[in-house]
């Protein structure tokens, strides 16, 4: 039976489930209800919960009639701390938590993958993992799956997975080959002086002015060091130091964040601000640390894997609803430390976007209201990716 047809009795039930999980939001790493609601639904379906010591999330895992390959579907569970402005009837009854993000339509296409797939898994030569993780918005939830040895349960052969897209008109799909979403380090950076009277700098040492210069000389390193087509940012979000317009404080404090989609820039980027932060203070008398915190590697989308999802959505939503995205993506996504890590892997988007501007807004707003089209479409394209992977 054509992927479709087998998805058209549970559209209406999709979107309830959906707003269920919309109006209950928790946030990263107190998805308990959420976890337990998943681990309801897929003992309904059919589909064997596999115990590896996770706190929040849930690996799922279903054998198919011909046991041979293994297909990892990804998707996360967590909500962002914001109120809904939305003024849905389904909106999130937890104070400061929303589902700005669309994970609860992440989680819901997952269901409906279990949910399908469980009932024509004799076709499959092969099995499938349902990767329901938490923790996506601290940018930890991907690692909690490693640390908790995930492939212990399986191999997986090929990871897929989906993220929704306001600026894509529901219904379609957006691909991108190669690089995706951007690597993302955050760093932490002490720039000492000597404090005393501002009246008197000769007989002090000026961290803020120090700190001015470190923030200047380290975005020379994309403009003057990096090649120029090759994309990095370097972002100081938050700078503190002093208490008073009269005195000079004895430190500066910064933190800031590093993303680039190379693997290779990611290195150099973080050398170059290692010996700008070390030298530069050192230069005008005073002295810099740094420290970091190693985030996520950069999404890189496997050519063979898009071109798989591409011909899963043919034979579902249409080839004219099949978007080339141009320009990969400065946010990040820690999918990727899931591939190419342990095998293969892609992430497409899936259009939430329609006539209403609100649909349009973006991710991570508080006022965006997704489309629950997006649902069917996009568990469509990867129940039909499985059972392309895994035919006879």
């Amino acid at each position: 039976m054509e992927t479709t047809k087998l998805l058209a009795p549970y559209e209406a039930e999709m979107i309830e489930i959906r707003r269920h999980i919309h109006a209950h939001p928790e946030l990263s790493n107190e998805e308990f209800k959420t976890t337990e609601f998943i681990k309801e639904k897929l003992t309904e379906y059919g589909i064997e919960i596999a115990d590896i010591g996770l706190k929040t999330g849930v690996v799922g895992m279903l054998y198919g009639g011909k046991p041979e390959k293994t297909v990892a579907i990804r998707e996360d569970i967590d909500a962002l701390p914001m109120p809904e402005r939305t003024a849905l009837p389904f909106a999130s009854q937890n104070e400061n938590i929303c589902h700005s993000c669309g994970h609860d339509i992440h989680t819901t296409t997952l269901l409906y993958c279990a949910k399908v797939l469980s009932e024509i898994k004799d076709e499959l030569c092969g099995n499938v993992m349902f990767l329901f993780q938490p923790a996506e918005e601290k940018g930890c939830g991907a690692k909690q799956f490693i640390d908790c040895s995930f492939t212990s349960v399986a191999k997986p052969d090929v990871f897929v997975g989906l993220h929704v897209a306001p600026k894509i008109p529901v219904g379609s799909i957006g691909v991108k080959k190669g690089p995706a979403s951007a690597s993302n380090d955050f760093f932490h950076i002490k720039i000492y002086g000597k404090g005393g009277h501002g009246a008197h700098p000769e007989n002090f040492i000026d961290p803020v002015t120090i700190s001015a210069y470190v923030i200047t000389q380290l975005q020379t390193i994309v403009s003057r060091e990096n090649y120029p087509i090759t994309p990095g940012v370097i972002t100081i979000g938050s700078i503190h130091g002093g208490q008073a317009g009269n005195i000079i404080p004895d430190y500066v404090e910064m933190t800031g964040t590093l993303r680039s989609l190379s693997f290779d820039l990611r290195k150099s980027m973080r050398e170059a601000i290692d010996r700008i932060v070390t030298l530069c203070p050192e230069a005008m008398r005073g002295r810099g640390e740094i420290v970091w915190e190693d985030g996520m590697p950069p999404l890189v989308n496997d050519d063979a894997v898009v071109d798989q999802i591409v011909e899963a959505a043919k034979k579902t939503i249409g080839a004219d609803h099949v978007i080339t995205v141009e320009n990969p993506s400065m946010g990040s996504e820690d999918f990727s430390c899931l591939f190419p890590e342990f095998g293969p892997g892609a992430q497409f988007s899936i259009g939430s976007g329609n006539e209403n501007p609100d649909s349009r807004i973006g991710l991570h707003n508080s006022k965006n209201i997704f489309d629950e089209g997006s649902i069917a479409a996009g568990t469509a394209v990867l129940v039909q990716f499985v059972r392309d992977y895994l035919a006879e």
